[in-house]
């Protein structure tokens, strides 16, 4: 990586929390994409972001239990993994849940349980559970569910509900394929959350109420047996190779629903299908689109994040350079015969000095991603990854704390070195004297000699 002192790193209208800024680096072209019978669908890198295909993406419809995305992750933003919770009567109301895992009032279990619960066996009662837990109320909770969706950036959703289900006709609890996939995004970076949406069979144990309860994924991309799928007329496995989650829904109102995520090598898609036209038919959209997806694209992973990537100066610091780095990785998606070899990544630092103190986290310049033609396609806060303190008074000379030993070795080293010089130099005055002195006698004895060979020499 090419480092770069001086200049200004180019400015993107859509900037993400993170600092991540990208435009459209794939020449993106739909025409020939599959067909999706769900009216709404999407297919978006996970890595970059970059929408791949969309079909009435930004349409506002009933998510059904693929809310449980942002349920799950406001509960693990909030909760610990082995803290026990109370079932109360107001989560298993069976008239309003539908979908369950058959919690009794008084039962206790852990929020891994409730996790696995809700998100592999969509129980309803799970989700009000801990929506309860976390707020004290369902209504409570669908606040916290909107302020954390708008985090992500999905701009046209509101939760009603932390467990998607709705009565038929209600239509407040309101998303678009885009938010979801821009959500389950957001959820696959936590690590728990991904695994539990990978899991293909859990074990609640049994608690105070019930006996052990058995649970299987109701994605069936991830574990369809030897099901298949009809798709293009083609009878296709439903299980599909790379699938690593997310999660299915269904009412009355949304009609069928999926979003999932596929991962071949570096490259990770997530699909989203909304009320598409069968049980089946919503798993066949998103291998579909997957199939389009990985054949046309893959993603470039430009830098990675959380490392340190170089290091700037400090001025009157206690250290000299701070490392800086990236908050994420800096995906790139590229089409399928677009070399990464064209990819040139530079840093560069804000203008004018920096000067200590610095913060871990300030901005202290941006990460620059260039295409062949020079194009900056990606661009990323650089942020100083360790704190600088300000240094003491031979820091104003450019001198940081941590140098001031060397500083002071190099200052002994050269008075040392001055004084063996001087040494060197007094010494041989000393030797050219007695050379002189030398060749004075050698003078004075070879006259006489000659004198006393010739007495009449004068």
């Amino acid at each position: 990586m090419a480092l770069i002192l001086t200049g200004a790193a180019p400015s993107f209208a859509d900037e993400k929390e993170s600092g991540i800024q990208t435009v459209p680096s794939a020449d993106i072209d739909w025409s020939n994409a599959p067909s999706i019978e769900g009216t709404s669908a999407i297919i978006m890198d996970a890595g970059s972001g970059e929408v791949l295909y969309e079909k009435n993406a930004r349409e506002r419809r009933a998510p059904a239990s693929i809310t449980k995305i942002m349920t799950a992750l406001v509960t693990l933003e909030t909760m610990d993994l082995d803290q026990q919770v109370t079932v109360s009567a107001e989560a298993v109301d069976l008239e309003t849940i539908e979908t369950n895992i058959a919690l009794k009032e008084g039962e206790v279990l852990t929020v891994e349980q409730l996790l696995y619960g809700m998100l592999m066996k969509s129980g309803n009662d799970a989700a009000n559970t801990l929506a309860i837990a976390v707020s004290g109320s369902v209504e409570k909770f669908a606040a916290r569910m909107n302020e954390r969706a708008a985090e992500c950036g999905a701009e046209d959703t509101t939760f009603t509900s932390a467990s998607g289900y709705t009565e038929y006709g209600d239509n407040t609890n309101l998303s678009t394929a885009y938010d979801i996939a821009i959500m389950a995004r957001e959820a696959m970076e936590n690590p728990t959350f991904r695994k539990i949406v990978g899991t293909k069979r859990y074990t609640i144990p049994a608690t105070n109420m019930s006996k052990k309860r058995t649970l299987k994924t109701t994605n069936f991309c991830l574990s369809g047996g030897d099901e298949t799928v009809e798709i293009d007329g083609v009878d296709v496995p439903l299980t599909y190779k790379g699938t690593i989650g997310v999660k299915t829904g269904y009412t009355n109102s949304a009609g069928y629903c999926f979003c999932g995520e596929a991962v071949r090598g570096d490259t990770e898609l997530i699909a989203v299908s909304l009320n598409s036209t069968s049980y089946e038919q919503r798993f066949a959209d998103v291998i579909a689109l997957w199939d389009y997806g990985f054949s046309k694209y893959y993603t470039f992973n430009a830098a990675k994040g959380r490392q340190n990537l170089d290091d700037f100066r400090v001025w009157q610091g206690e250290k000299s350079h701070a490392a800086v780095g990236i908050t994420e990785d800096m995906d790139i998606t590229l089409n399928a015969d677009q070399s990464s070899d064209d990819i040139v990544v530079e840093a560069v630092k804000n203008d004018g000095a920096i000067k200590a103190p610095v913060k871990k986290g300030d901005k202290l310049g941006v990460l620059v991603a260039y295409n062949a033609d020079g194009e900056a396609i990606a661009t990323a806060d650089l942020i100083a990854m360790e704190n600088v303190a300000k240094g003491g008074p031979l820091s104003y000379i450019g001198i940081a704390d941590e140098n001031i030993v060397f500083f002071v070795l190099a200052i002994v080293g050269l008075l040392i070195m001055l004084i063996l010089i001087r040494i060197l130099i007094v010494q041989n005055r000393r030797k050219k004297r007695r050379r002189r002195k030398a060749a004075l006698e050698r003078s004075v004895r070879r006259k006489e000699w000659e004198k006393e060979k010739d007495p009449f020499r004068k």
